[in-house]
């Protein structure tokens, strides 16, 4: 109990620091809202009622609806993605903040056997009009703040996700194509708060809560595999109507730290980690040996497997197509160099010197139907890859 309360204590700090005048304006605008409700329910219990209570016996009661609002808003987040709710998300939301309230003021006064000092009649009057204000007060405010905050209706803003080894790159390539990043999210805790003046969000929660509070229309994910996605920000993103984009480079070479004894007959060390030095999970190892020279092996591509090439002992050249004119060879020679590989690249390998030994760490369990062995349906799917890809950078 207490690590949750402590986890909604989080969100709502989370809140406040990113929203800042905006966050506290969306109360404002409630509690302005909660006391029109309460005068109209009096006028209509007045006009069409039995005029029992007077307007002034109602103050006290109002003054603890505005007390027990301003719990509920802080204790419950009920403000949370308030800048990127849906019309659905907003009424559930709204349902919530105004049923939890009216709970809490039926317990109070249950409590301090006050209840028959104020109108029944216009206490639900007044929360009944106060779930349609505020539904509709959300909506308007919003757009308010959205014409205030000067953000032009092209203008695509962005949370770039990336790791620390391809991030200044990541922010090149959406620099190119006019995104403005508002914000850096690593897939590893990172010491620094600025990447090129742009701002480090320093968790999955703080990637929340800038989305909502900094507009941001879309997240890019670049160099990293679709699995390193937290599942908590997937699910934000699809409640907020925020995409998803992969955005990723082809292929990388990666130099493996390579630990050398100062007596030489210990040899040497090299590794490599999941998740740090690759940008994805290994889940499937794999490694051909006894191998005679000039064998040709690979004729194909995938569709969701990042992979990284190492050779150990020997040399093997890698031959890339990307299915346009453009085609690489890169030689792997060396347990320290390392070929990081991004699905869409129909790849060939080749054995340089007899005895080689090729070492393959992949992010995906073995799948044939991932797999894209024939080169005329390469070039389609290549096509319409480089296709879609465009048209999510429009």
């Amino acid at each position: 109990m207490d690590i949750k309360f402590a986890v909604q204590l989080r969100r709502v700090k989370n809140q406040i620091r990113y929203g800042r005048l905006w966050f506290f304006s969306f109360i404002a605008v409630d509690l302005l809202f909660l006391c029109f409700s309460n005068i109209l329910a009096s006028l209509l219990y007045q006009v069409n009622g039995v005029a029992k209570y007077r307007f002034s016996d109602h103050y006290a009661a109002i003054f603890l609806m505005i007390a027990i609002d301003i719990v509920v808003t802080f204790v419950f987040n009920t403000l949370e993605r308030v800048l990127r709710r849906r019309f659905r998300q907003e009424i559930k939301q709204s349902i919530l903040h105004v049923g939890i309230s009216f709970a809490l003021l039926t317990l109070i006064l249950f409590s301090i056997k006050a209840g028959a000092m104020y109108s029944r009649v216009i206490v639900y009057l007044t929360y009944s009009l106060y779930l349609v204000f505020s539904v509709g007060s959300h909506i308007a405010w919003r757009k308010i703040l959205h014409f205030l905050s000067g953000k032009k209706e092209n203008q695509k803003t962005a949370l770039l996700m990336t790791t620390d080894r391809f991030v200044d790159e990541g922010i090149e390539t959406l620099k190119k194509t006019g995104i403005d990043i508002k914000d850096v999210f690593f897939l590893q805790n990172s010491p620094k708060d600025q990447i090129q003046g742009i701002p480090v969000v320093k968790d999955v929660e703080e990637a929340v809560v800038a989305i909502c509070w900094n507009w941001i229309d879309r997240a890019y994910v670049y160099g990293l595999d679709h699995q390193m996605i937290p599942l908590r920000l997937k699910s934000a993103c699809r409640e907020m109507g925020v995409k998803i984009e992969m955005i990723d480079f082809e292929y990388r070479i990666l130099d493996m730290t390579t630990i050398r004894n100062e007596d030489p007959k210990y040899g040497a060390l090299s590794f490599l980690e999941g998740k740090r030095d690759i940008p994805f999970p290994i889940r499937r190892v794999y490694w051909i040996t006894e191998t005679e020279v000039d064998l040709h092996r690979g004729f194909h591509a995938h569709k969701l497997n990042c992979q990284l090439l190492f050779c150990p002992h020997g040399k093997i050249d890698i031959l890339l197509d990307d299915g346009t004119e453009h085609k690489t060879t890169v030689s792997l020679e060396g347990p320290n160099k390392g070929l990081l590989l991004m699905p869409g690249l129909w790849r060939e390998m080749v054995w340089r010197e007899s005895g080689s030994v090729l070492c393959v760490l992949a992010s995906e369990y073995y799948d044939p139907n991932e797999y894209i062995r024939n080169y005329d349906e390469f070039i389609s799917y290549r096509k319409e890859s480089l296709k879609n890809r465009a048209e999510k950078l429009q």
